[in-house]
């Protein structure tokens, strides 16, 4: 079993390919593990909708207490389909999950655009810790205004102040 068995356009197939992507290029760093990647994953569909105003993969993402979190049955059933492999260990003194990919992400679902955008988030946050990374979405306004264990609404993106906002508002700004 394997990707070809969910539709391509479906969001899950899209997350599928986003997340194999974000494997093949930051998975192997050790400070990247499961609560990076929920992270690293929010970032990039969130300011992606900020920018564009549409979606990137379109999941759903829910306010935890360590941070905006997509449903962990995304990452059971890549596992079930034998697209990605979960390895434990440890980073310092904390135990990590670690994902690698055992697939290439299908790329012809990823436009340049998503691509780009996909590379400059992970430029800006693929980097911290998961300690640094949960603390900086815990000032994100959409993480902030949601209620625990609740979906955090894309559309929150628009209130962002300026230390999390990626869109050039005023450019937008005909006057």
């Amino acid at each position: 079993m394997n990707s070809k068995n969910i539709k391509k356009d479906s969001k899950e197939y899209k997350f599928e390919q986003v997340f194999l992507y974000v494997l093949s290029k930051v998975g192997g760093k050790p400070n990247v593990g499961e609560t990076v990647l929920h992270k690293l994953m929010y970032f990039i569909d969130f300011d992606y909708f900020e920018k564009y105003e549409e979606q990137l993969t379109g999941i759903k993402y829910k306010k935890n207490h360590h941070g905006p979190t997509f449903d962990s049955s995304l990452i059971d059933k890549m596992k079930q389909k034998d697209l990605i492999e979960c390895v434990k260990g440890n980073y310092g003194s904390y135990k990590q999950k670690k994902y690698l990919a055992k697939q290439e992400p299908d790329l012809d679902v990823l436009s340049a655009k998503e691509i780009k955008h996909i590379d400059e988030v992970l430029d800006k946050h693929s980097n911290k810790t998961a300690g640094q990374i949960e603390e900086y979405s815990h000032g994100d306004i959409p993480w902030v205004i949601a209620k625990e264990k609740e979906n955090i609404a894309y559309q929150s993106v628009f209130y962002r102040d300026d230390n999390y906002s990626v869109r050039d508002y005023d450019l937008d700004d005909p006057l």
